[in-house]
């Protein structure tokens, strides 16, 4: 499930990124797969013809469902990370994944997604929230954004305490907490918080 939809998408998405493609903060407007995308939009126009370059380049197509996979990749952001930590918490019975590295993470997830849901078809949901969380932590790791999860040490009891943050400015850092409640802070508050 997961696995097959990583390695078919994710070249494209690398091919994209070198073009230019930076990750959103928290503006994008997606919810779900494909709704809520406002196709007239200058930004979401840009998102495809860089999709088309990169098909043209690597010579393919993309189904309609696989392209507005691969446009949703473009426009990832927070809220693509905190719907995918909320399927870990059901997956892994209230605990966080130890890690949100693609090639760990999605392995176990399309484990628990298919032991959980049985049929692709009803796991199709949340299977895209857990590839897109890790890909949306892939992309700030290869971004250099200074991210740091803490998702071994951490559960959703940690109100106080960081699960993730990643810097977004000079002195600036995002920071979601245990229980999924978000807040930017100063490096110095960063500091504090970390102790």
């Amino acid at each position: 499930m997961i696995t097959k939809n990583y390695y078919i998408l994710f070249p494209l998405i690398l091919i994209l990124i070198s073009y230019g493609c930076k990750s959103s903060s928290n503006k994008s407007k997606t919810s779900q797969t494909t709704e809520n995308i406002d196709v007239n939009s200058p930004d979401q126009q840009d998102k495809e013809k860089l999709l088309d370059m990169a098909l043209q380049i690597r010579g393919e197509t993309l189904e309609p469902d696989k392209r507005a996979l691969a446009i949703r990749m473009l426009s990832l952001n927070e809220k693509d990370l905190i719907r995918g930590l909320t399927q870990w918490l059901i997956l892994l019975d209230g605990r966080y994944p130890d890690t949100l590295d693609p090639k760990v993470a999605i392995k176990l997830a399309d484990r628990l997604l298919s032991a959980r849901y049985g049929t692709k078809e009803q796991a199709k949901e949340h299977t895209y929230d857990v590839f897109f969380a890790s890909t949306f932590y892939d992309k700030l790791v290869r971004e250099k954004k200074d991210v740091v999860y803490y998702g071994d040490k951490v559960t959703p009891k940690d109100k106080d305490k960081i699960l993730i943050r990643w810097k977004i400015k000079k002195d600036k850092y995002h920071v979601i907490f245990g229980n999924l409640r978000v807040e930017d802070v100063s490096s110095d508050m960063l500091a504090k918080l970390e102790t």
